[in-house]
């Protein structure tokens, strides 16, 4: 039974205050969870180096230290061709009932007119329309996982948007995060756009966590286009957050240290 706590999700640039839960059939999905968003936090870019819009996302990152403990959130922008902007990221979370280490994967769409079947999702986005889908998923510290987002498939004035998590070596399937439909002249994913590291439960401010993203990929017409390594950069002020960042063999490793006492300023 997949048990998803969702953050906020929203551009960071303002201080959110988050609660409430929503039951579905087979989900617990928290759509807000309790804590709060600080006024910046560290912000992502990326591309995949595709001179045009692509139907399919692979959006690698291997979480190479972490807290068995929720409160921090890895996040992509992704934005369609009619300037809707579905998100998905990964949240470590605490070890599961194996006691094995977990991730949560994220995919959710702030539009009203996003629709849903899928027992992994449920409607409701921060307290506010759309469909937030999650999973949980073992995972093995420093292995890198891609999220795997698509425009599936058309029909009619809808398409279906799927998310799930391979992984990145093999291409081996791992987990399936969802599945939500959009109004068809939504359109296709843009080659480039950005993301955010966000402390959304006030734990995450006292947290140490290691990441490495990989380079994105785009797909479109049985074409693979390959982008450069994200780039991470703090905010001026306001967060509880800072980063450091080097290049490894296996791409682009941030570490995010939490500073509680910032936090309460």
């Amino acid at each position: 039974m997949p048990f998803s706590r969702v953050p906020s999700l929203r551009p960071p640039g303002r201080r959110l205050v988050r609660s409430g839960t929503v039951l579905a059939a087979t989900a617990l999905l928290a759509v807000g969870a309790a804590g709060q968003s600080w006024a910046s936090t560290p912000t992502l870019r990326w591309t995949t180096g595709s001179p045009a819009p692509v139907s399919t996302l692979q959006l690698p990152m291997s979480v190479d230290s972490a807290p068995d403990a929720a409160g921090m959130y890895f996040a992509y922008y992704t934005t369609l061709e009619s300037g809707t902007r579905p998100y998905a990221g990964f949240q470590p979370e605490p070890v599961d009932a194996n006691g094995h280490h977990a991730l949560q994967a994220v995919f959710s769409s702030f539009n009203a007119d996003a629709t849903t079947t899928d027992t992994h999702c449920t409607y409701g986005a921060d307290g506010g329309a759309g469909v937030s889908c999650a999973v949980r998923f073992a995972y093995t510290p420093g292995t890198m996982y891609s999220l795997v987002l698509k425009r599936a498939s058309v029909s009619g004035d809808t398409q279906l948007m799927s998310g799930d998590v391979v992984a990145t070596a093999t291409g081996a399937p791992v987990a399936h995060i969802g599945t939500f439909g959009l109004p068809s002249a939504s359109g296709r994913f843009k080659s480039a756009d950005q993301g955010f590291i966000e402390p959304y439960l006030t734990a995450g401010c006292g947290q140490r966590v290691t990441v490495t993203y990989g380079k994105p990929v785009g797909t479109e017409a049985g074409t693979d286009h390959v982008g450069s390594l994200p780039t991470v950069a703090d905010p001026a002020s306001g967060s509880c957050l800072s980063t450091t960042s080097q290049t490894t063999g296996q791409g682009q490793q941030v570490t995010v240290a939490g500073n509680a006492v910032a936090a309460d300023r």
